[in-house]
């Protein structure tokens, strides 16, 4: 006959269900019952260790249901935690242990839970291994690590990334990041790159670049869009027109420069005086990032205003253009960019047309 013996439980703070990531990031402590203490002994020989637990609160089950990223798979391809059996398999980093008692990280059970198994953990991968895995995961999935980052509102994670593409840390870069976390925590959103969700950006500067990453909205899938109004703002909606608008407070630059004022130096060299000598980008980098890394900690409440929207008029999906070959320079070009003079195709450029850009100062012809 099959026994299942709860040897212990599981203590955090989480009562309720929430995000695994959320959970993860916490620690736990794992009290072994009295009688089966001694099976603890030289378990810190190994730092990782594999939890089984039972999730004495999960409901029913489906064999095929969404996950986190909003994509559907099978039970059995997923960690959902509403299962045929509910048992839960984490692996945790052993912190310490204290009698009976272990603090660990990286669970994800809630408070109360039975602990019915601990064992060391059976393979703890090399670098080289995770980043097979961390790549093949990508593929799968390409916005996965940052779906994960948002959930557990690891906003350091998130600006180190996004700074990958703006490619220097400031607060402007923060304050999007920031920005771009709160919306998709509110909305609980996913976005597919499809156009399903959409941000509306007014600005065009270092705000925009954290929104477009955090939030997934690009001017290539055509999920963003840009409202030339100069405002630190953006709105983030579904389909349906519903979201929210969250803008910066008059009050915000001071309570910014508060915590970090020597990056204003820095800002007026580079920015406002042009003064693009190697020593003083190297300053201004240091100090960006330095500010940047302060401004994600401060209160989101000093810093924004946030207002619910909804009904708000969007463009229709993006149509599929037909290309043409312009009769001038022989180069293909949008059907809705082109003129037809004479009975010849021509691109706006051979046309004499004029061309909208977008620069630092805006939507310029």
């Amino acid at each position: 006959m099959t026994r299942i013996t709860k040897i212990g439980v599981v203590k955090n703070r989480f009562n309720e269900p929430e995000s695994p990531d959320v959970i993860k990031a916490e620690e736990s402590v794992i009290q072994i019952s009295k009688e089966y203490s001694d099976g603890l002994f030289r378990i810190e020989d190994s730092e990782y260790l594999d939890i089984l637990f039972l999730m004495d609160r999960s409901a029913g089950f489906e064999l095929q249901g969404p996950i986190f990223t909003g994509e559907t798979k099978g039970i059995f391809a997923s960690r959902n935690p509403n299962r045929p059996s509910p048992i839960g398999l984490s692996t945790v980093k052993l912190l310490k242990r204290t009698d009976n008692e272990l603090t660990v990280s990286g669970l994800d059970a809630l408070n109360d839970s039975p602990v019915i198994d601990i064992k060391p953990a059976n393979k703890i991968f090399s670098n080289e291994e995770f980043e097979v895995i961390r790549f093949n995961n990508l593929k799968a999935n390409p916005g996965i690590e940052v779906q994960k980052y948002i959930q557990s509102g690891a906003v350091d994670r998130l600006l180190s990334m996004a700074a990958q593409i703006h490619r220097h840390y400031c607060p402007g870069l923060a304050l999007g990041v920031l920005a771009g976390v709160y919306g998709m925590q509110k909305l609980k959103l996913e976005s597919n790159g499809l156009e399903d969700l959409l941000a509306i950006v007014e600005t065009n500067n270092c705000f925009s670049d954290g929104i477009q990453f955090v939030t997934g909205c690009t001017f290539g899938n055509n999920a963003l869009i840009f409202k030339d109004a100069g405002k630190i703002a953006y709105s983030l909606v579904d389909r349906n027109g519903k979201g929210v608008r969250i803008i910066m407070k008059l009050e915000a630059r001071e309570y910014m420069h508060s915590v970090y004022p020597e990056f204003s130096t820095s800002f007026e060299k580079i920015i406002a005086n042009n003064e693009r000598v190697d020593e003083s980008i190297t300053e201004f980098k240091f100090h960006g990032q330095k500010k940047a890394f302060a401004v994600i900690k401060l209160e989101f409440d000093r810093l924004f205003t946030v207002h619910s929207i909804e009904g708000i008029d969007l463009p229709e999906y993006a149509p599929s253009h037909e290309s043409l070959i312009c009769s001038v320079c022989n180069e293909s070009i949008m059907a809705s960019r082109s003129v037809t003079e004479d009975g010849k195709t021509l691109c706006l450029e051979c046309s004499g047309k004029a061309i909208h850009q977008l620069t630092g100062s805006g939507i310029k012809i």
